[in-house]
C-alpha cells in the first residue's frame, strides 16, 4: 500500500481514530529522531502536567519568562 493510499484511508477515519494515529506517528518520529521516546508523548495531560513538561524540556523558556 502506498503512502497516498494510506492517507486516503486515514481521511475516512473518525476523529478519535485519527487522534490515535497522530499520537502513534508522533511517537515514531520522535523516537526515530532522538533514539528515545518521551514518556508523555501521546498521553492526555492535565494542565499542570503539561506545564511541567514544557518547562522541564524548555528550561531556557522558563528563564526568559522569569525575567
Amino acid at each position: 500500500m502506498s503512502a497516498s493510499e494510506v492517507i486516503a484511508e486515514l481521511k475516512k477515519l473518525p476523529l478519535k481514530d485519527k487522534e490515535d494515529v497522530f499520537a502513534f506517528l508522533a511517537q515514531e518520529v520522535v523516537t526515530a529522531r532522538s533514539g528515545e521516546a518521551r514518556p508523555w508523548l501521546g498521553k492526555k495531560l492535565t494542565f499542570e502536567e503539561a506545564c511541567d513538561v514544557v518547562f522541564r524540556e524548555n528550561r531556557e523558556l522558563l528563564g526568559l519568562l522569569a525575567k
